[in-house]
């Protein structure tokens, strides 16, 4: 009989094949670093509009927003939406207008213009290590499903050291096959493979979730099993071993598992007083409570609160505005469009598109809970990885493989992007503004090549390294390791930029590096960075008082933003500094 997994890889491999041909295909011919950064901005806007969707929908989104839906049971994420359409609208008229009138290629060219060398190369480098950071950890998500299938398909039961082994196999494997066109292609082999990605990714999106639907037993299922508060053994599990790292193991188990248990009841039945929701305020819900801990105590718990409507209509929108506005990865698409309308338009309409994909996305998530907490699938709900077991588990063969390539496809498309956007940053505001300033364009490809190949390794050591921070650290979710990576310096980004973009003489290069160091470190305390880096290892730096209020992920990019932007225009740009393009401001 023919092993069904054998279905399962000849579906992945004619995607490869097909991904790798039209990648070669379209970007073949390149001869310039204007060709192979933006496609000598000749792209039409919709397909264009399709690989901003394909970066924004990332790996993390397709097995991290469900992973919110399931752990929530609400829609609460599915808020940060709204404040992406309004920021779209600010970037839109104002950010890409100005690249558009400078034909800039590196959109940090424009604060060398704006302020100086040192402040291009500045913010050139905090997009270098940000970005390398973020897709890097990234690329861990997609291996977990080819991890996962090779111990089904094996039948084996790994070890920690097997399983990081194993991950770097897959991580490897999919950067390789993704730089291969993104290296020789450019932006154009990166844009016209995202639109097939996306075409696979929604089909997939819209599968899993039909099919999850018909498996539940429609919406009278899932509004009853939502509001039930059961105690899941693999939560208590990943729960002890949290409690018994923070007590430096004087604990015992026992104790260890009387608290865990505790704690995992009432998340429970908090989950289910919320469950289903769209909107949280973030204040205290228990009247007495609210009136205890008083205002102060509440816009502690606001900040602290992952999505509320206050990050739905104010922290969100700094969050977009950095990922679209100042993230070379993002707006190197948007430049490849042929004019500022239809660069506009794309922007604007993936704005639109997002919240359908969240919603479905973070539904996916609440239908897995509800699926694996039914009487007759709860002895087959695995420890974690929801979503991508019940796709190697419960979806038949063939449909696992092209489920597995929607997967994939999402992981490749941000990737390529990624890869293009680092290359070309470099080789823009290093190689050609530093060590070659005469290269040609023929030595401007081949070293945005080199640059290429080289950033594929190091966002590969990255994914195995967030491979094995996962390992260790089950307990950690997704989308925060995604979403929060750049928070800690992109508020640094936005704030600068703003200043450039919103003023005519504020802001000088030594301001500005003060302001952007400041506007980190802020970040860093008020997110509690350092105990959250000695967690890791086992040692706790110090202990906040209780008046600091510590922020979620949503919040960083706005509050590094504000302190970023608030020191910066208190230097006065030096008088030779004022380019003689940007008078007509």
């Amino acid at each position: 009989m023919l092993n069904p997994w054998i279905l399962d890889g000849l579906v992945i491999l004619a995607y490869f094949v097909l991904v790798i041909g039209i990648g070669l295909y379209m970007g073949r011919g390149e001869r310039s670093m204007e060709g192979f950064a933006v496609g000598n901005r000749s792209i039409p806007w919709w397909a264009v509009l399709a690989s901003i969707l394909a970066a924004e929908v990332s790996a993390g989104t397709f097995l991290g927003t469900p992973g919110e839906g399931y752990g929530l049971r609400n829609f609460t994420y599915v808020q940060l939406a709204i404040g992406t359409i309004l920021a779209r609208i600010i970037v839109a008229y104002v950010f890409i207008q100005r690249f558009y009138e400078l034909r800039v290629v590196s959109i940090y060219e424009f604060l060398e213009s704006r302020f100086g060398r040192s402040t291009k190369l500045a913010s050139s480098v905090v997009f270098l290590i940000t970005r390398a950071l973020a897709s890097g950890s990234r690329m861990f998500v997609p291996a977990i499903l080819l991890v996962v299938g090779w111990q089904l398909i094996r039948d084996v039961h790994p070890d920690r050291g097997e399983t990081l082994l194993l991950y770097t196999g897959a991580v490897g494997f999919l950067v390789l096959i993704t730089a291969i066109y993104t290296t020789f292609g450019g932006i154009k082999a990166v844009v016209w493979t995202d639109l097939l990605q996306v075409l696979l990714m929604y089909g997939a999106m819209i599968y899993a979730m039909v099919t999850l639907w018909h498996a539940v037993g429609g919406w009278s299922v899932v509004t009853r099993e939502v509001k039930t508060s059961p105690v899941d053994a693999e939560v208590v599990a990943s729960r002890v071993q949290d409690i018994l790292k923070k007590s430096g193991n004087s604990l015992d188990e026992a104790d260890a598992r009387a608290q865990a248990t505790t704690a995992v009841a009432a998340e429970s039945e908090e989950t289910a007083r919320t469950a289903l929701n769209f909107w949280d305020s973030g204040f205290e819900k228990d009247p007495v409570k609210r009136a205890e801990i008083g205002f102060w105590g509440n816009v502690k718990k606001v900040l602290a609160t992952e999505y509320t409507v206050f990050t739905a209509f104010f922290a969100s929108v700094f969050v977009t505005m950095a990922t679209h506005g100042t993230d070379q990865d993002m707006v190197q698409r948007m430049l490849t469009a042929p004019d500022i309308r239809r660069s506009r338009r794309s922007l604007i309409l993936s704005g639109l598109a997002d919240i359908p994909v969240a919603l479905s996305f973070t539904f996916i998530g609440v239908l897995l809970w509800v699926y694996y907490h039914l009487p007759a699938n709860a002895a087959r709900r695995p420890e974690g990885d929801y979503f991508v077991n019940f796709i190697l588990r419960e979806l038949p063969p063939g449909i696992r493989g092209v489920m597995a390539a929607g997967l994939f496809a999402t992981a490749m498309g941000s990737l390529s992007t990624a890869l293009n956007a680092l290359a070309t940053s470099f080789t823009r505001d290093f190689y050609l503004g530093i060590f070659r300033p005469d290269a040609g364009e023929h030595q401007q490809m081949v070293a945005a090549r080199w640059c290429t190949a080289f950033f594929a390794a190091l966002l590969a050591a990255i994914g195995v390294g967030t491979a094995w921070v996962k390992l260790t650290h089950p307990e950690i979710r997704i989308i925060p390791i995604v979403l929060g990576s750049f928070g800690y310096t992109y508020g640094s980004l936005l704030g600068i930029f703003l200043v450039g973009m919103t003023t005519r003489s504020r802001g000088s290069c030594p301001g500005n590096l003060i302001a952007m160091l400041l506007g980190f470190l802020v970040v860093a305390v008020l997110s509690d960075l350092p105990n959250d880096l000695g967690r890791m290892f086992g040692w706790h730096p110090y202990t906040p008082p209780d008046w600091l209020p510590i922020i979620e992920f949503p919040w960083r990019i706005a509050f590094g933003t504000v302190v970023t932007f608030a020191v910066a225009v208190c230097f006065r740009t030096p008088p030779n500094g004022l380019n003689t393009r940007l008078e007509g401001r």
